[in-house]
């Protein structure tokens, strides 16, 4: 939401944010600000300081008091100091002067919401890890769902490792559920009272990477007006799960590896050491001991992460725990769409229980959603949950076109540049629905077109 008394300067900003991707919403006074979202839910307030009626600071401070505020952006054309101070001590994000850029403006706002997007998704954590137990404490951790032995033991081990306090690497195919995992360890943690701060390694821009893990000071680069802390300091006392680390650029794998030999690291722009007690469980899809070869992951950081080793099994090498999946995701929709009676025929499942699921339980999961959203019947037919496309791939298909691929390398190729067509090419979506990041997608789209092995 734009909040300001220039008409023409809202409706500009206004305008610019939602060309930025977001859903903007205008107010022309604080009062009508504080009314629209008694109503309405937003993510980033950018409000005015000098309105008439109710200032900026009077109506941040309404804003700061009710549950789940959005962050709030002050925008000023006093330049003092004591204005400033005065935004951050009543609880603004950050604030901007006028005269600022549309660059500015932009780069604050994504920072702003993915810091809103951050505090959801741990506040939701915490209602999970902090749930009230029922019979057993084991009602306070992530539901982990398998029906086989070879996830039984992982979770034995993951059990053991979550007592430990060491580092922990996962590995693993994406959409195995190696974030469950991390969950689960965090929730048997000594931690768990604290949320668990979760960064996707492949989600940050290189360039603002080493802020948004370490923060920054006050003028360290351009745009940065005002200190902020980093995701270490935030999960100062709880774990710190950093997702797709083998995406991590060179020069932050250099500061994080002292952060975990030394306990301390700097903000940018500081010359003050600063410590933190974090436990970190870090996931990745990659062969990290291969990336260490290729010099693409630093040897040490590897050897200081890997500690504790753990493994989750693609979804084709544990078929068992297919039919307690489908179970687990059927009760979920039953319940979501309203449709107890819902089921899948005899058919359906003995394609669900055949099918190789490149993507696995995130795949499996995506293709009983889709089902159960398109079904307009109780009763889902084996076509409507994989289409004979997808079946084909995973049963061997009489057709040239459709033959299972020799390799695994082949098989996800193949999978990938199916997803991509059946979305007109639209790589962010494609990516969604892959579970993985749109930077992995762009590398492997890049090998396929140099002509390389997958």
């Amino acid at each position: 939401m734009v909040v300001d008394d220039d008409a023409v300067l809202r409706r500009l900003i206004t305008d610019q944010t939602a060309l930025m991707g977001f859903d903007s919403t205008a107010a022309a006074s604080g009062e009508e600000a504080l009314e629209a979202l008694s109503k309405s839910d937003f993510d980033v307030v950018l409000l005015d300081i000098r309105m008439p009626g109710l200032s900026g600071l009077d109506a941040l401070r309404e804003i700061r008091r009710m549950e789940d505020a959005p962050e709030v952006i002050m925008v000023t054309a006093d330049t003092s100091l004591p204005t400033g101070l005065e935004a951050m001590r009543l609880g603004a994000y950050d604030y901007l002067t006028k005269p600022s850029t549309l660059d500015e403006i932009e780069a604050v706002i994504r920072k702003a919401d993915e810091k809103r997007r951050l505090v959801r998704q741990n506040a939701s954590l915490r209602d999970v890890v902090r749930a009230p137990a029922s019979d057993s404490s084991a009602d306070d951790v992530p539901a982990l769902v398998y029906g086989g032995a070879a996830m039984e033991g992982l979770v034995a081990l993951a059990e053991t490792a979550a007592r430990a306090d060491s580092t922990v690497v996962i590995t693993g195919e994406s959409g195995t559920g190696k974030d469950v995992l991390a969950r689960f360890i965090h929730a048997r943690s000594s931690r768990a009272d604290s949320p668990m701060i979760t960064v996707n390694c492949a989600a940050f821009p290189e360039t603002l990477f080493e802020s948004e893990f370490f923060g920054h000071e006050r003028g360290a680069f351009t745009g940065a007006t005002a200190t902020k802390r980093g995701l270490i300091e935030a999960a100062d006392g709880s774990s710190l799960f950093l997702d797709e680390v083998g995406e991590m650029p060179a020069q932050t794998q250099v500061k994080l590896l002292r952060f975990l030999e030394e306990g301390s690291f700097r903000r940018v722009g500081s010359t003050r050491d600063r410590s933190a007690d974090v436990r970190v469980i870090a996931a990745t899809n990659r062969n990290l001991a291969e990336d260490v070869s290729a010099g693409r992951f630093r040897a040490d950081l590897f050897y200081r992460l890997n500690v504790i080793s753990l493994h989750v099994p693609p979804l084709r090498q544990r078929r068992e725990d297919v039919p307690v999946l489908i179970e687990h995701f059927l009760s979920l929709y039953r319940e979501r769409f309203t449709r107890p009676a819902l089921d899948l025929s005899q058919e359906a499942r003995r394609r669900l229980a055949e099918y190789d699921w490149p993507g696995n339980v995130r795949e499996l999961r995506n293709a009983l959603e889709r089902a159960v959203a398109l079904s307009a019947a109780d009763r889902i037919e084996a076509e409507q949950v994989l289409p004979s496309q997808a079946a084909r791939a995973g049963a061997s298909a009489a057709s040239a076109d459709a033959a299972t691929p020799s390799t695994l390398e082949a098989l996800e190729r193949q999978h990938i540049l199916r997803v991509l067509e059946e979305t007109g090419g639209n790589r962010e979506r494609a990516a969604a629905l892959l579970g993985i990041s749109s930077r992995t997608l762009y590398r492997k789209l890049r090998e396929y077109e140099t002509g390389g092995e997958p």
